[in-house]
């Protein structure tokens, strides 16, 4: 790890400055006007990065080789405009109250969760969808006693900032790259019975499984399955959506039991388990999806390493 990545700098405090008032401005406006501004603005914005509009589309076009160039472009933009739903929605969901919350983002299948909170503890599986975001708030809000494993953002003012901003209806963060040994610290809160929310579909630079997703070798983290079976606790898939009207609705799924047995296998297995849900929620709505990540940048040194593996493929 770089000991001058997380360093403060006068640069990272402009930002930070300029984030503050981002915020303080859209958590004035009317709810669903600031979701109309914001997702106008994101809009605009793919002007100054082409090359990852770009790099979306192409993703996007592996993914669905079915789909047209015009409707691949269509996801695309429609994937860089959800960012700025998201950016919206969070502002104003973080500056009311938990009454106000309820009216605009609802947990459904909490009881699930409720039976394992305080008797075996449980993992909270959640993808980049909708506003996964919103179902960090919505788990304190609803009574859950979570911690939710993150990356720490290099910016170490906005990383601050936005740790007090997921946390602010209570809850912890734990990071995973910026943290000794996160594994030993998740397993001391689950030991708890609590539960920990953790984003499966992110590129893992270190420590990880490569299993395919949408038809492409990408680097997960082993760690869900890993804690899963090591502790023999289940973990409850979760779907985000957006209803018509802009309600949010967060559903918990029945949730998945791992193999009894903690070996290397079985972790590739249950991790390619836990992926196959979000691969049936991408083809459902695929512009939900963040696209603007970039979850096969490994995916050459991917395919070679199975190569010389082959036993390790699933």
């Amino acid at each position: 790890m770089s000991q001058t990545r997380f360093q403060k700098t006068a640069f990272h405090y402009l930002q930070y400055l300029a984030l503050k008032a981002f915020c303080v401005l859209f958590a004035l406006l009317p709810y669903r006007f600031s979701i109309f501004i914001s997702r106008m603005l994101m809009g605009w914005t793919t002007i100054f990065f082409p090359n990852r509009f770009k790099r979306m589309e192409y993703d996007i076009a592996r993914a669905f080789p079915d789909k047209s160039a015009q409707q691949v472009h269509q996801i695309a933009k429609d994937s860089w405009r959800n960012m700025g739903t998201i950016l919206a929605e969070f502002i104003q969901l973080t500056h009311m109250s938990r009454e106000n919350f309820k009216k605009h983002c609802r947990v459904t299948g909490l009881e699930k969760i409720q039976q394992a909170q305080g008797t075996t503890g449980g993992i909270i599986h959640i993808g980049h969808f909708t506003n996964w975001e919103a179902f960090g708030l919505a788990a304190s809000v609803y009574g859950m006693d979570k911690a939710v494993l993150a990356l720490r953002a290099d910016n170490p003012y906005i990383d601050q900032e936005m740790n007090r901003l997921r946390n602010i209806f209570t809850g912890r963060t734990f990071y995973s790259n910026h943290q000794d040994k996160p594994f030993f610290a998740c397993m001391r809160w689950i030991k708890k019975k609590k539960l920990l929310g953790i984003l499966i579909d992110q590129n893992a630079g270190s420590s990880q499984v490569w299993i395919p997703f949408m038809g492409r070798i990408a680097a997960f983290s082993p760690i869900t399955a890993l804690l899963a079976i090591k502790m023999q606790i289940p973990v409850f898939p979760v779907q985000v959506r957006r209803e018509k009207d802009g309600l949010l609705v967060c559903e918990i799924k029945d949730p998945l039991l791992p193999p009894t047995e903690y070996n290397a296998e079985n972790t590739r297995r249950f991790t390619r388990q836990l992926i196959a849900f979000y691969e049936f929620c991408l083809h459902e709505d695929p512009a939900s999806w963040l696209w603007a990540h970039n979850l096969w940048k490994r995916e050459a040194e991917g395919e070679r390493y199975l190569q010389a593996h082959p036993e390790e493929r699933v």
